[in-house]
């Protein structure tokens, strides 16, 4: 046991110190450090933004920041001092930028600050200042005349990327560049106060998400961290369970009990709760014997899904998702992020639904066939 719980310690958010969004924020960050090597990026000081850096021993200095963030990232994922491990890390990239302005970047900046404020347990701080990065990046594009006339995306999509899609379409639509330059601005100033207000998360979560899901599957590039961090940030502004999301599910089914069991590996924290259907769950939201025999339900709070969209919702909150889609985008940004958006948008909804019908309708072929509810009292 003692060996067994540092290695689920990664699968598990809840009972700590910090909120559960917040510890998987704080623990994909630090896989994006390990999975991208970023350690190996940091450099020796050299024309540092804090005079008096410059002159402490350099490779010392860079090995010592690099220590700094692998063993953060780590005790991150093994330990439960995540905000004492987010603040060293987090410090440890902030100094890494202060102390070379060849190493300097946006991207290192903000996943740097995105761990000091996630240790400082106030989701609030993350949102703030993931709203002013897209006041900042908006405004600055806004007063840039290059901007305005459409010149800077022109140059970057058909002289730097030359990007096939782009020079196909511009004979066709020549204000292209301009389209594309005051969209960019007004969608990032538009989320400012999408990100400030809580009843606009759902869309502001989605539009950015889709805005930088767009650029990278435009340009193919990360931009280094920040396609992960602005990712993971938009986890500040999801709301977690406050209670285990009820499933329901046919406790007579073999292959349904082992669907089950393989998910309850990975549910370390027990947030999805089985109730059988045979026990009349489905009564407390109206749902009759007849209903729940076509297929599985998920409820959260006043959320009732059914079918693939249930199964999605569950598997949504387990952390082995996230960690596997990380991974994914890491070693094929491209591909991993198209399947992502299908998987997380109704658009695999008519496919996910069909492939859930067939196996529902077929789920007494597979598996155990033995009844999976518990054997009746005795006396």
């Amino acid at each position: 046991m003692a060996l067994s719980q540092p290695l689920t310690q990664p699968f598990r958010l809840a009972g700590l110190e910090l909120p559960p969004q917040t510890v998987l924020l704080c623990r994909l960050l630090a896989l994006t450090i390990l999975f991208t090597w970023h350690p190996r990026q940091i450099q020796t000081p050299f024309l540092p933004f804090l005079p008096g850096l410059d002159e402490l021993p350099p490779v010392l200095f860079q090995r010592t920041l690099q220590a700094a963030l692998v063993l953060g990232s780590l005790a991150i994922l093994f330990t439960r001092r995540i905000r004492l491990a987010a603040f060293v890390t987090g410090s440890a990239l902030l100094l890494a930028v202060l102390s070379s302005r060849a190493y300097y970047g946006n991207n290192k900046t903000f996943t740097g600050l995105l761990l000091v404020l996630a240790a400082c347990a106030d989701l609030r701080l993350i949102r703030w200042q993931f709203a002013l990065l897209y006041f900042g990046a908006g405004l600055n594009k806004a007063l840039d005349p290059d901007w305005h006339s459409g010149q800077f995306f022109h140059n970057w999509a058909g002289a730097r990327l030359a990007n096939p899609l782009y020079l196909w379409a511009l004979p066709h639509l020549p204000t292209l560049p301009q389209i594309v330059c005051w969209s960019t601005i007004a969608i990032e100033l538009a989320l400012v106060p999408l990100m400030l207000l809580r009843r606009f998360f759902w869309p502001a979560i989605w539009i950015s998400a889709l805005f930088q899901c767009g650029l990278l599957l435009f340009t193919g590039d990360t931009f280094n961290l920040f396609f992960f961090a602005s990712q993971i940030a938009l986890l500040a502004f999801v709301e977690w369970p406050a209670n285990p999301v009820t499933v329901i599910w046919d406790g007579e089914c073999g292959f349904c009990a082992q669907t089950k069991g393989w998910m309850q590996r990975f549910d370390w924290d027990g947030i999805l709760h089985w109730v059988p259907q045979q026990s009349n769950i489905g009564d407390r939201w109206g749902l009759s014997r007849a209903t729940l025999k076509d297929a599985m339900y998920s409820v959260s709070g006043t959320n009732i899904r059914h079918g693939y969209s249930a199964w999605r919702a569950m598997v949504v909150w387990l952390p082995i998702l996230w960690y596997t889609a990380l991974a994914a985008v890491v070693l094929a940004p491209r591909p991993a992020v198209v399947a992502l958006l299908l998987f997380l948008t109704p658009l695999s909804n008519p496919v996910g639904e069909a492939v859930y019908r067939w196996v529902a309708r077929n789920r007494h072929r597979f598996g155990d066939q033995t009844c999976a509810l518990p054997a009746p009292p005795k006396g």
